[in-house]
């Protein structure tokens, strides 16, 4: 009795045992047969080689590009142009520019030289001063002497000149000679039109002079002129009021570095029609280096008149 009754309590015990067991594994007691569900893998992405996503967190290997953020544009090489077609009428601000002159009349001879130089202050605005150094001439002086000396310059001026629009900027000049004191006024606007790629129009540098005081006008180019004048004032007390002036060409850039000129005028002394004479300039403009220009010129004061002949020369330096 006693036997049996532990055996039907170990049995109990291990009937209770196995349904514990059953019931803690997954699936609540499905058996070792039910099937286990699994999730599928992650589809890889069509942007990474390597058939998983790119993590923008993950260090860099190698090489890889920078962002340094915005650029400014390259800046474009800006100066004096070399060729003379492109360059403006006034100065660029801050440029300075000093030219020597030379002037040569065969017969009789005379040889004048001036110096002038100008200045830019803005981009529009521009000074000048302007000297006529003096002329190797025969002056008559004394009487029957035909010997050639060089007389000094007396004369001097102020200019200004300002850039209304790219092709025409007006100037004002004071001319003034020492002795005799005289001054005078002239008036100009001076053209420079491009009109095709190497060619333009270009004139009226100086269109109307007239005297401020009872003298005259002081010549800038030549100290024979205003010696006459000075001479005049003893002798006939006259001298001319003024002059207009209608002058005008063309330049064409042959080479980057050449330019050739051609002028014709008509000047009317002392604003008189009566054989008012016609002047003819051609030039040739050489720039070796691009702050210099050697300029030749040769010319006619008068085409009526071959004593007005004259061959020219000239250097201007900018800084």
């Amino acid at each position: 009795m006693a036997r049996t009754g532990l055996l039907a309590a170990l049995s109990a015990f291990l009937i209770v045992s196995s349904a514990a067991i059953a019931s803690a594994q997954p699936g609540g007691g499905g058996g070792s047969g039910s099937e286990v569900e699994l999730d599928e893998d992650p589809v890889p992405s069509s942007n990474d080689e390597t058939g998983g996503e790119e993590d923008p967190d993950a260090p860099l290997i190698g090489e890889q590009p920078v962002e340094t953020g915005p650029t400014a544009p390259v800046q474009k090489k800006t100066g004096y142009p070399i060729a003379e077609v492109e360059r403006p009428i006034t100065l660029p601000d801050f440029t300075s520019e000093v030219r020597l002159d030379l002037r040569l009349f065969p017969d009789p001879v005379d040889a004048e030289f001036g110096l002038r130089a100008r200045y830019g202050i803005t981009r529009q605005a521009q000074v000048g001063v302007r000297y006529n150094i003096g002329g190797f001439y025969d002056d008559g002086k004394p009487a029957g002497d035909d010997k050639a000396t060089f007389n000094t310059g007396k004369a001097v001026a102020l200019e200004f000149q300002y850039l209304l629009q790219e092709w025409v900027a007006p100037r004002v000049t004071i001319p003034m000679y020492v002795d005799p004191f005289a001054i005078g006024m002239t008036l100009g606007a001076q053209l420079k039109f491009k009109i095709l790629e190497k060619l333009a129009l270009v004139g009226f540098d100086d269109v109307v002079g007239f005297k401020l005081t009872d003298k005259f006008v002081p010549d800038l180019e030549s100290e024979r002129v205003n010696e006459a004048y000075a001479d005049a004032l003893t002798v006939s007390g006259f001298n001319p009021d003024g002059y207009l002036r209608f002058d005008g060409g063309v330049v064409y850039q042959a080479k980057p570095n050449v330019a050739v000129g051609a002028r014709l005028g008509v000047t009317f002394v002392d604003f008189s029609d009566n054989d008012a004479p016609t002047s003819m300039r051609l030039n040739v403009q050489f720039t070796p280096k691009k702050m210099i220009d050697v300029i030749g010129q040769l010319g006619m004061n008068a085409l009526d008149d071959t004593n007005s002949f004259n061959i020219g020369a000239a250097l201007a330096v900018r800084i």
